[in-house]
């Protein structure tokens, strides 16, 4: 599992996009999926309090609602990126996880984006930063 930061590039070209986290020294797990051979980048946070996640320790882990589709290989910053020890062996045994777990959400987000009118599908498509990616996850 390799763990990477976005680069400035990125955040330049997303930075009126306020649901995209917008710290630039977070580290991201990258993951190859075979969703419209679409790269994401999934963000390691703190303070996780729902479903769409891996959680590590401390509601900490990786969160789905905050990842990205990665359009461009120079958003992936090429500097080395260490998370702690703990954390990393954590997530290590949760990597099968990911890719299903990514597409759950993905479908879930897809699902919610048809009726944005309920409560709980408003919450999910206001604060995940898919939405910013409609046209690579071929939404209308």
């Amino acid at each position: 599992m390799e763990f990477y930061l976005l680069t400035k590039k990125f955040y330049e070209k997303y930075s009126n996009c306020k649901e995209i986290l917008k710290k630039e020294n977070r580290p991201y797990t990258i993951c190859i999926i075979e969703i419209n051979k679409l790269t994401f980048a999934i963000p390691i946070r703190h303070n996780i309090n729902h479903k769409y996640s891996i959680k590590t320790f401390n509601n900490q882990g990786l969160d789905f609602t905050k990842a990205v589709i990665i359009i461009d290989k120079a958003f992936i910053s090429e500097k080395n990126v260490y998370i702690e020890q703990e954390e990393y062996e954590e997530l290590s045994t949760k990597k099968s996880l990911i890719k299903p777990k990514l597409k759950k959400f993905i479908k879930a987000y897809k699902k919610a984006i048809k009726n944005p009118d309920d409560l709980k599908n408003k919450i999910l498509c206001e604060f995940s930063s898919l939405q910013y990616f409609h046209k690579e996850l071929g939404i209308e």
